[in-house]
């Protein structure tokens, strides 16, 4: 008996973790929606601005690659970042882990992550590799407690935070309203 039930817990896991939402940024927003709301907030910003963290993906223990579920996300950030009116923006990802190994691996692992990211969206994405830098943060920004599975999971990320001049959108929404 004891057995069936330690079963179904596991398997009311799997089947939770695999109909998980993919992780947007803060906002809960689509790419889309994320950049318009962020261009609109700095309209009047001159030069480079931080737009935000605009998706976050997370990885199961000692994966790099990124799930195929997140993929239609990252090609609609892709093809955004690839319009003329936000062909100057850049990405920053920033690699965490959980604090399941020693705090160097546990770098190494996450700067391979965000590497690795940066490969795909360059390979397969057609982003352009000096517009994306990949940081490894290790396991020194937990989002979650550490202590649960849940929280290690929540930690072992890549977050995707943008940059850039948001004159030329700006103009464009503005041109549209008229």
């Amino acid at each position: 008996m004891k057995k069936w039930i330690i079963l179904s817990l596991y398997f009311v896991a799997l089947v939770a973790w695999l109909h998980r939402d993919p992780c947007y940024g803060e906002s809960g927003m689509t790419p889309l929606e994320f950049l318009k709301e962020q261009e609109i907030k700095h309209k009047d910003a001159k030069g480079e601005v931080y737009l935000g963290k605009v998706l976050t993906l997370t990885y199961p223990a000692y994966s790099v690659d990124a799930d195929t579920k997140d993929h239609p996300l990252l090609l609609e950030l892709t093809d955004l970042l690839k319009t003329p009116l936000r062909n100057t923006y850049r990405m920053v990802l920033k690699g965490y882990s959980d604090n399941s190994g020693s705090p160097e691996e546990n770098r190494r692992l996450s700067l391979k992550r965000a590497e690795r990211l940066k490969w795909l969206l360059i390979q397969k994405y057609y982003m352009e590799a000096d517009r994306i830098t990949a940081e490894g943060h290790g396991e020194s920004s937990p989002v979650a407690s550490n202590e649960t599975a849940e929280g290690r999971g929540l930690n072992r990320r890549v977050e995707i935070h943008l940059y850039g001049d948001v004159s030329e959108a700006v103009r464009f929404i503005e041109d549209r309203r008229k």
